[in-house]
């Protein structure tokens, strides 16, 4: 089924992959992955980079720039030689496991090939016995420079180094890392660097690895993607430096995506969000709601992120809720919405946010929750970048970004996900569990949260508990906005003694004794204030 693109990925040349490309086998590959004819990108990009010049390429996310690298490291292996030809390095561990499912995709017909990702989270172990044949190494610097330093991954043979999303491993904290990694490869390597964004300090430090580079820059009077409509609504902030009242706008947050994702429709939705703790929370709660959804962060380990993403791939999720671990090179082709719960702190990270849909000359929506202060941003969206952002109405088309499902796998999933939306619908206490969230270091409870999105009919069975409990008291999970209108409750010790016992054994801090004294409701450690329970990145 043919699928109308952008002008994104379009071009004026009536050509497909076969002027590019004499390889049958990467032909049938593309072919097969659903790769007619190439973008902008690859159209410029292919030819010299054949010819083995080092490049600096530029073009907007979600154009095909990981499909212009796979064909050039492709096309230059010894099938018959099993050492490492190709290293790629990537600034996350979910882009560099994106990277390679897209190179076997392609590569799928050539005989004997060895692609495998080495990521840090994982053992060492695990990644020697790949090493013995590898042909296409992947990684994350990282990794990639301790197995090059303990001598586990031969050297001699590489060929090609790509450097993926360059911009972010040129960054002060890649930076010296990928330096040591090109030092120990050999000199006359040809260099490939792909990005969505260039400025002089980065032509500058890529200065350091490619000689004498062919440069591609393809520049638009906008650097977001064709297809994305971008809309904002404001939330209203209290103007109070009370933290409950601060509270509510999160509050509020999570009713208004709830409200956005039962009116727009969508396939999948990435939900981004500043904080991890809340991450936890808007994921249960959204599942709670029917949407099913899980959280993904840095503060998660490796083999649950892996998981989780694979969940997202496979559709058996509707929202993804993230940090800026995704924001960018991730592309799941099924999310045509992406909505900001938190501004991010510049532009570049908000382009890359919305760049998740309108993938490859697709469609999609970005919608931004902001407060009035945060108009700001949005006018340095449109006076200094030309990005075309409304404020969203009742009255707004969501047409646009609809399109079919492709295959009958993906229209029996989603159908699957319908089903159990209209089974999961509980009711959202007046302030979500966002106060009880974890901090940033706290990655068992994270990652025990996210098992929560299987577990519906525990869930179902504690709300109705909650609803037939006879106390007046809020459950350990949630405080509700009527105790905290009331200045008597924390006089209770029933209520004080539950939410004491909640945390600690949410916490477990060990290095304190805490002795509550039920008589005078004190500590005995005097030092200690019940802001100390709160995680830090909740204070405001």
């Amino acid at each position: 089924m043919n699928v109308e693109r952008t002008k994104d990925i379009q071009i004026d040349e009536d050509i497909n992959f076969e002027v590019l490309i004499s390889n049958p086998n990467i032909l049938k590959g593309l072919s097969k992955a659903g790769y007619e004819r190439p973008s902008p990108i690859q159209l410029k990009a292919i030819p010299p980079g054949k010819l083995g010049l080092d490049l600096i390429a530029q073009a907007k996310s979600g154009t095909g720039k990981t499909i212009v690298f796979g064909i050039i490291a492709l096309g230059m292996l010894d099938l018959n030689n099993p050492k490492p030809q190709v290293l790629i390095l990537a600034p996350t561990r979910e882009i560099a496991v994106q990277t390679k499912e897209v190179i076997c995709n392609i590569g799928r017909y050539m005989k004997g090939l060895s692609c495998h990702v080495f990521i840090g989270g994982l053992p060492i172990s695990e990644d020697l016995p790949k090493l013995k044949k590898c042909q296409i190494v992947i990684g994350s610097p990282g990794r990639i420079g301790i197995l090059l330093s303990n001598q586990n991954m031969s050297n001699k043979n590489v060929k090609l180094l790509v450097l993926d999303e360059a911009d972010k491993l040129m960054e002060n904290n890649f930076f010296s890392q990928i330096k040591k990694i090109n030092d120990k490869l050999p000199v006359n390597k040809q260099v490939l660097a792909f990005s969505a964004t260039y400025d002089k300090p980065l032509l500058k430090a890529l200065g350091h690895f490619v000689r004498n580079p062919h440069h591609i820059m393809l520049t638009d009077d906008t650097p977001c993607l064709e297809g994305v409509l971008q809309y904002y609504q404001i939330v209203e902030s209290p103007e109070t430096d009370n933290i409950i009242e601060k509270f509510k706008i999160y509050e509020e947050k999570f009713k208004k995506i709830a409200d956005i994702l039962g009116r727009v429709p969508f396939y999948q939705c990435i939900v981004f969000i500043n904080h991890r703790g809340r991450a936890v929370d808007l994921a249960n709660y959204l599942t709670s709601q029917g949407w099913m959804a899980m959280n993904i962060s840095g503060g998660l380990d490796q083999q649950a992120r892996l998981e989780t993403m694979s969940k997202a791939r496979n559709f058996q999720i509707r929202v993804l809720v993230c940090s800026d671990l995704i924001a960018r090179g991730i592309d799941i082709e099924r999310v045509n919405l992406v909505v900001n719960l938190d501004m991010p702190k510049d532009v570049e990270t908000y382009l890359h946010r919305v760049g998740r849909t309108g993938r490859y000359g697709t469609h999609g929506l970005a919608i931004s929750l902001i407060d009035i202060n945060e108009m700001n941003f949005i006018e340095s969206l449109r006076e200094n970048h030309q990005v075309k952002i409304e404020p969203l109405s009742d009255k707004i088309s969501f047409k646009h970004h609809q399109r079919p499902l492709l295959t009958e796998t993906d229209i029996k999933a989603y159908d699957k996900l319908l089903d159990e939306r209209e089974t999961i619908k509980t009711q959202m206490p007046e302030i979500p569990s966002v106060i009880f969230s974890i901090n940033d270091n706290d990655e068992k409870k994270e990652s025990s949260l996210n098992d929560k999105t299987t577990k519906i009919d525990n869930r179902k069975k504690k709300q109705k508990n909650k609803q037939n409990t006879t106390n007046n008291y809020p459950e350990d999970n949630y405080i509700s906005s009527d105790y905290y209108n009331n200045n008597q409750y924390w006089n209770n010790d029933q209520w004080y003694n539950s939410w004491y016992n909640n945390w600690y054994n949410y916490y477990n801090y060990n290095q304190y004794q805490y002795n509550y004294n039920n008589n005078n409701n004190d500590w005995s450690n005097s030092n200690l204030h019940i802001k100390d329970f709160i995680p830090p990145d909740l204070l405001f």
